[in-house]
């Protein structure tokens, strides 16, 4: 660029330069950016559902319902979309799966403006590059999940709050539909204070600035209340048609009002810093970080060199960003009430890891043009660039080997293959537990269609009365009973019900376990008082039968980004090896042959 050194055109460039400048000098770095991580996000788009709560919201969005608390209501509009997809021929997984995708590579190249305004154009692509294919972001961004929408919200209220004499009314209304979307979006309020905050100060003018902005983020709620349009659906959590079911949706009371989750622990304050450090510097080093103390000490070393404010970036906006930065890494992790030191924990924090990723994205973007800065000669240049383009590399191979969606496929087989363990056309219940069982089956059976005779009950939810009406709905004849073994119970004195058998998924509470079971494929069938006389070939048949009717046993071995599916994998053998144990000890040889021969494929090669 004429008149400008490279280090200028690299780092800070003056606004008037920037005016001048073609369009293609920042149009060419956002489209070949935006290619990058739309190829990216091709490969990672899931093919079958995943874990958590995608199947929820992938049912939602394709099959209409509501999603739990608080309510999510564009990810409701955004099912738009993803019918048309599925119209076209796209698969509903990945029709559920591309908008959420989209919108979370549509975030980085909102910011991207933003922060080579600040830091320059080379540093600004090459921080968007490392940070936006680190693990966490590329396991749950490119899925029928919240975290790729939260993003592009996020982006864009950072966005309109670096506008120059940007309208207090203007950053009400962003900040109040992102904080519509999700909650934490309310964890950018220091950024949108400081960019409201008058200059020069005045109450006066403070006030107004308040009232302006308070009036427009409530206006920014409104879609919430979509939630009581269209009470119809496959699911629907809760009852948010009128005003205290809607009130009570919103601020999560089904959780137990504000909770994260159903989780009741109470895990160390430092672990879940040494966690929330760990994984927001190991995507800040590309992946390199080796544990909370070097990513503790890399994000120390961003801020250090991210300390000199540039001119272009008015201070309230700077001083708030760092306010947002340091509630999201540390204030947030302070306040959840789950196990960071379990994989399950783990997988379900990271996922708020996303947004203290975002923004520590233009820090790491100022940090990096220091160190542009610093290096005059061609030599130190050409090392930085290597450098550079070795951090991606390795982000994106560490983050391979990790795994992302697009690889798993063990949460719908199982589910598929929950639903084909009863004998085919025959009514059967089965009760378990936990969002990887009863989503992905909500999915399975209400998009793709599978297991219409089968009812899955979630024994967590069965104490809500929204979800033993929502079971009603499917089987009229059900009890209303907010026990599960004592529905069990009631369901035996029916004699309507002699002839439905019930099935547990897992062991979930002390009364299941003292339960009479045998095993089923990968279930267990819960034996009532009349039908206790079993002959071990009958349970063999069943059993072998049910197995046939998976086709091949799963090959897949779950890597560390899928606890969910490594949870669900041990379930296929699990009925065998008990089952092989019991004719062990019981001494019945003839029958402990005759069922290795008839497991075919899923002998156990270690028995």
């Amino acid at each position: 660029m004429a008149g400008v050194s490279a280090p200028e055109a690299l780092t800070d460039p003056a606004p008037s330069a920037r005016s001048r400048s073609p369009w293609w000098h920042d149009g060419l770095p956002r489209l070949g950016l935006a290619a990058v991580l739309l190829a990216v996000a091709a490969l990672c788009v899931p093919a079958h559902v995943q874990a958590g709560d995608a199947g929820e919201f992938a049912t939602v969005m394709l099959e209409g319902g509501i999603p739990h608390p608080s309510g999510y209501p564009w990810m409701r509009i955004l099912g738009l979309p993803a019918r048309a997809l599925v119209a076209l021929g796209v698969s509903p997984a990945r029709a559920a799966a591309w908008p959420c995708a989209a919108a979370g590579v549509a975030a980085w190249i909102v910011l991207w403006p933003l922060i080579a305004g600040w830091a320059g154009r080379g540093p600004a692509t090459l921080a968007i590059l490392v940070m936006a294919t680190a693990s966490p972001v590329l396991v749950h961004v490119p899925d029928s999940e919240v975290w790729g929408p939260h993003l592009l919200a996020c982006a864009v209220v950072l966005r309109v709050a670096a506008r120059d004499r940007v309208r207090p009314a203007v950053l009400g209304l962003g900040f109040g539909l992102a904080t519509s979307h999700h909650l934490s979006a309310t964890l950018l309020l220091p950024v949108v204070v400081g960019a409201a905050w008058p200059r020069p100060f005045g109450w006066r003018r403070l006030g107004a600035a308040a009232s302006q902005g308070i009036a427009a983020g409530v206006a920014g709620l409104l879609p919430y209340t979509t939630l009581a349009l269209g009470a119809e659906g496959a699911w629907r959590w809760g009852d948010p048609r009128s005003w205290s079911g809607l009130w009570r949706h919103v601020l999560r009371a089904d959780y137990g009002t504000f909770q994260l989750s159903l989780h009741t622990e109470d895990p160390a304050l430092l672990d879940q810093w040494s966690r929330a450090v760990y994984t927001v510097g190991n995507a800040a080093t590309g992946g390199l970080s080796s544990g909370a103390l070097t990513s503790a000490a890399a994000l120390l070393g961003v801020a250090a060199l991210a300390g000199r404010r540039p001119a272009s970036l008015r201070p309230g906006v700077y001083w708030g960003l760092w306010g947002s930065v340091l509630a999201s890494t540390l204030a947030v992790p302070a306040a959840h009430n789950i196990d960071p030191t379990r994989p399950f924990g783990a997988w379900i924090l990271e996922r708020f890891d996303l947004l203290s990723i975002l923004l520590w994205t233009p820090l790491w973007a100022l940090a990096a043009a220091r160190v542009w800065r610093w290096g005059t000669r061609r030599p130190s240049r050409i090392a930085m660039g290597l450098l550079a383009l070795t951090l991606v590399a390795t982000q994106l191979a560490r983050s391979a080997a990790r795994g992302v969606p697009s690889s798993d496929d063990g949460v719908e087989r199982y589910a598929r293959d929950l639903l084909r363990t009863p004998t085919p056309g025959q009514r059967a219940l089965v009760i378990g537990t936990d969002d990887h069982r009863v989503f992905p089956i909500l999915f399975v059976q209400h998009v793709l269609g599978e297991g219409a005779n089968v009812l899955y009950v979630d024994a967590s939810l069965l104490s809500q009365r929204w979800y033993r009406r929502h079971l009603q709905e499917r089987w009229p004849d059900l009890p209303e009973i907010d026990k599960p073994v004592a529905l069990i119970g009631a369901l035996w004195d029916d004699p309507a019900w002699a002839d439905t058998p019930i099935f547990l998924a897992n062991v979930f509470s002390r009364p299941s376990s003292q339960l009479p079971i045998v095993p089923q494929g990968l279930l267990w069938r819960v034996l009532p008082p009349h039908d206790r006389a079993l002959t071990p070939q009958q349970v063999i048949d069943d059993h072998t039968a049910a197995l046939a009717r998976y086709g091949a046993p799963p090959t897949h071995t779950p890597g560390p980004a899928h606890p969910w599916t490594a949870d669900l994998y041990p379930a296929y053998n699990e009925g065998t090896g008990r089952l092989l144990s019991a004719l062990r000890a019981e001494g019945r040889a003839e029958a402990l042959h005759t069922l290795l021969d008839a497991l075919g494929p899923w002998r156990p090669v270690n028995r």
